[in-house]
């Protein structure tokens, strides 16, 4: 039985940028937290950001490496300052649960580039090449 994770890393980084942006929207209508609408807001833009140039790219049939390479970098700088900030302030909500989810998000980045190289080619281009 194969596993329901997709292949594309867009699949992944759209929604993940979404919720990024929306958990800063929540932390300064909850706290008045501006730096939580300026940090999850520009970084979960980012992401949706790179998220689109990385299906603009499959799309056109071109490498997205470089667009999941860097959606994994931002990932990585989100898991270990929410990782941090957790770590200080043992709050599951929202740094912990911030944390967790871009360490899930890094893992299925590592497969992503380094098991399956990348996001597989379109149904119409692997015909093509059959």
């Amino acid at each position: 039985m194969k596993a329901c994770v997709p292949r594309h890393d867009f699949c992944m980084t759209l929604p993940f940028g979404a919720v990024v942006a929306t958990l800063g929207v929540l932390g300064f209508v909850a706290k008045r937290s501006f730096a939580s609408l300026v940090a999850g807001g520009s970084i979960g833009a980012t992401l949706m950001c790179l998220g689109f140039a990385s299906l603009r790219a499959w799309s056109s049939g071109a490498s997205s490496l470089p667009w999941t390479a860097a959606s994994a970098a931002v990932t990585a700088t989100l898991a270990f300052a929410m990782g941090k900030k957790y770590m200080e302030s043992s709050a599951i909500f929202p740094s912990g649960m911030l944390a967790l989810t871009s360490m899930l998000m890094l893992c299925f980045y590592a497969k992503n580039l380094l098991v399956d190289g990348g996001n597989p080619p379109k149904e119409s281009q692997m015909a093509k090449s059959d």
